[in-house]
């Protein structure tokens, strides 16, 4: 079992993978819508986007590969030290006469293998689905979305229909604003690329470490199940967590959740445990002070927040600077110096109220999660 801190760790690294490539696709389409409005006659525009288009698309396609191939093996890391974080922790609260070490256990390997193997199938599959909103609010495959923005660019500005500057950013805002998506083009539902990325592994995780508890449940002898607990819990856990079940009472109860622990973005997870012989890791009353402090919660602007609802504001305090660093990004590749310093000024409040708001709530502000390419490691 992995731990609820342990849990949000993994979300923070997962929210990073896919960094450096939002950063090289929003940079680089930036820059070339910014060229295509500087063009002056159609027969130049046409020549350019032959050219430079074409070549983007070779381009793109070899950065992918680079990245791609230093994400698929940062999963394999992630899952393998995750894998064997979780096996040692069910191990150690069990008889250990039957227990096998992680490395040398060969049904746990194959199913960390097995599980490997397809976190890192998932992530190619939704990076070949990536796109982006064009100027008209269109999800579009990359090279579209790319023949899109510079066609609104060059048309806007020959025409008259705008000055340079005014093209540029209507033709980039959409995706400043959207970011890197992955697009189901037959029903055209689109992703954020990173809240697609991390649900599905973290979905994959969830099972991995599932069937090696099971498995270590099954071998070492378990009867039971505890379910963790953490502060700040959401409403719909919190009466269930840090308890003891017998096999049935879990079965039962995990399938009348509507969030089964371990999916859909839980933090909780179980682990094996025998009953009547394994001590519960929290005691009534510390889980009846965990449920008291979160009610308890904080007042901030004169607005009351559970210590669950503040963790949830933080995260969207959190997306919005996300979302404000992709504005700098993309204003930066248009040479957009006006646009770039709002969109900074708008990042600096944010990054102060991230600040205030985080202490009054007393949570620690979390670098990571707001980290985007190309910023350092400055929240």
């Amino acid at each position: 079992m992995l731990t609820p801190d342990q849990i949000e760790a993994i979300r923070d690294t997962l929210t990073q993978l896919t960094n450096p490539l939002t950063e090289y696709l929003l940079s680089d389409i930036a820059r070339r819508v910014s060229q295509a409005g500087q063009l002056t006659s159609t027969a130049a525009y046409e020549t350019w986007r032959l050219q430079n288009l074409g070549l983007s698309q070779r381009e793109i396609k070899k950065q992918l590969r680079i990245l791609l191939g230093k994400s698929s093996a940062e999963i394999n890391t992630l899952m393998t030290q995750t894998a064997k974080v979780g096996y040692d922790f069910d191990i150690k609260r069990l008889p250990t006469a039957g227990a096998v070490a992680f490395s040398d256990n060969s049904v746990i390997q194959q199913t960390v293998s097995a599980a490997i193997k397809l976190a890192q199938s998932d992530f190619t599959n939704i990076t070949q689905t990536l796109g982006m909103i064009d100027p008209y609010g269109r999800a579009l495959p990359l090279q579209e979305a790319y023949r899109s923005c510079t066609d609104y660019a060059f048309k806007q500005v020959f025409t008259g229909a705008a000055d340079y500057n005014t093209a540029i950013r209507g033709a980039v805002k959409n995706i400043a604003d959207k970011g890197l998506l992955t697009i189901d083009y037959k029903t055209g539902v689109h992703t954020l690329l990173e809240a697609a990325v991390r649900r599905n592994i973290m979905g994959g995780l969830g099972l991995m470490q599932q069937q090696i508890s099971q498995q270590n449940h099954d071998a070492l002898g378990a009867d039971g199940w505890e379910i963790s607990a953490h502060a700040a819990c959401a409403e719909d856990h919190e009466p269930i967590q840090g308890r003891q079940y017998t096999d049935a009472e879990y079965k039962a109860l995990n399938a009348s959740l509507l969030r089964p622990i371990g999916t859909l973005n839980c933090g909780h997870a179980a682990f094996p445990i025998i009953m009547g012989v394994s001590k519960p890791q929290y005691t009534q009353e510390e889980l009846a002070e965990l449920r008291a402090d979160n009610q308890d919660g904080i007042t901030y602007r004169g607005k009351q927040y559970t210590d669950y609802e503040a963790t949830q504001q933080q995260r969207a305090i959190e997306r919005s600077m996300r979302l404000q660093k992709r504005r700098v990004l993309v204003a930066n590749g248009t040479g957009d110096a006006k646009q770039a310093m709002t969109a900074k000024t708008r990042l600096t409040l944010l990054r102060q109220e991230y600040k205030r708001f985080s202490k009054a709530a007393d949570l620690p502000v979390q670098n990571e999660r707001v980290q985007l390419a190309g910023f350092g490691r400055a929240a």
